[in-house]
């Protein structure tokens, strides 16, 4: 009888504990709603107004499905539908209109610049934070299909930080990119490689945990600031800007539990070490996000044509214009050397060879 009482005792204190987690994420996602429509010109605020113009004259909006999600794709586009794209794949906590430094630099190189933002990110749809990797990885190549459709130019991608192992996760699941530029590198099932970036060890220690929760309650949202340590991503003496970046209101404050254990268990479709993809592996000296060890073990395991980039003195990020113009002279020379000839390049990363 005890036992039973026991057991009755448990099951409604977990029954109210759910329920409270529901009645939070409710008040959550009313007040996300608001911030959404109260956040849509904040990103103005991190520019010059020069910046500002210039994008207002050139950006053109798109949203395409993926995963039943409307997906925000902000597009420069050149004048000629040959000209190369470049898809610029954005990192955690940030969005596309937050790297207008990178596109005009591609788009005054001669190329027409994508920058879809991930759902649940940005301007796209999707509960804030609830971005799985697998889900990130489709919606990329929903993106790059629908740029193949539009454009008769070889497709590129960049991705910056996170964005770096997700863009190749998308080359892996079938985006058709002629050649990857990785601003970090590495794979959603290094967990020795997520412990050397500033997500809180414990974190990584309970993915195991956390990845039987997820089934039940992978909706239930963790304060970003338990995974991510904003203070180490820029330089001191730039820590006033990247406080007005973080400040958006459009970026997300918590991230799902699902979202969390796919990064720990979500491996690419085509391993580093089978890889046949061009790929430029970009490594800032200084960061103290993720590990540059980290980035330059990703990059010894890498099939394929690869180059490795140090940027030696530089940090996770950085708001000063050489360290823009050295991303993009670099990928573009990248790029360049890997223009391929045919029109409507395949992919020449093959799930066949694995």
């Amino acid at each position: 009888m005890r036992k039973r009482k026991r057991i009755a005792a448990m099951a409604l204190g977990m029954v109210g504990v759910v329920g409270a987690l529901a009645v939070r994420e409710a008040v959550q996602r009313r007040s996300d709603a608001a911030r959404f429509e109260a956040g849509r010109d904040f990103w103005q605020l991190a520019f010059p107004s020069e910046y500002v113009r210039w994008a207002k004259a050139h950006l053109t909006t798109y949203r395409i499905p993926s995963d039943g999600v409307g997906i925000n794709l902000d597009v420069y586009q050149q004048a000629s539908k040959t000209a190369p794209v470049v898809v610029i794949v954005h990192g955690l906590m940030t969005y596309g209109r937050l790297f207008l430094p990178l596109v005009r630099g591609f788009y005054e190189r001669g190329y027409t610049v994508i920058c879809p933002d991930l759902m649940g990110n940005g301007f796209s749809g999707g509960v804030r934070g609830d971005t799985p990797v697998g889900s990130a990885a489709a919606a990329l190549v929903d993106a790059t299909l629908w740029a193949r459709q539009r454009f008769d130019g070889p497709i590129f991608m960049l991705g910056i930080s996170l964005g770096g192992a997700v863009a190749y996760a998308a080359a892996a699941a079938g985006a058709p990119v002629s050649a990857l530029s990785c601003l970090d590198l590495f794979t959603f099932d290094d967990h020795d490689a997520l412990r050397q970036n500033t997500m809180m060890p414990q974190l990584i220690n309970l993915l195991p945990l956390m990845r039987l929760l997820s089934v039940p309650l992978g909706w239930v949202r963790i304060p970003m600031r338990w995974v991510n340590s904003m203070e180490h991503v820029v330089a001191a003496e730039e820590a006033p800007l990247v406080q007005t970046w973080f400040r958006d209101p459009l970026l997300p404050r918590g991230m799902t539990l699902r979202t969390l254990v796919s990064a720990g268990y979500t491996p690419p479709a085509v391993p580093l070490e089978q890889n046949t993809l061009p790929v430029l592996v970009l490594n800032q000296g200084r960061d103290h996000v993720l590990d540059p060890a980290v980035t330059r073990e990703a990059f010894q395991r890498l099939g394929g044509p690869k180059r490795y980039v140090e940027l030696a003195d530089s940090p996770h990020w950085s708001f000063k214009p050489a360290f823009t113009e050295r991303i993009v002279s670099e990928s573009d020379a990248w790029f360049q050397e890997h223009m391929p000839r045919a029109r409507n390049p395949q992919p020449a990363l093959h799930r066949e060879q694995r």
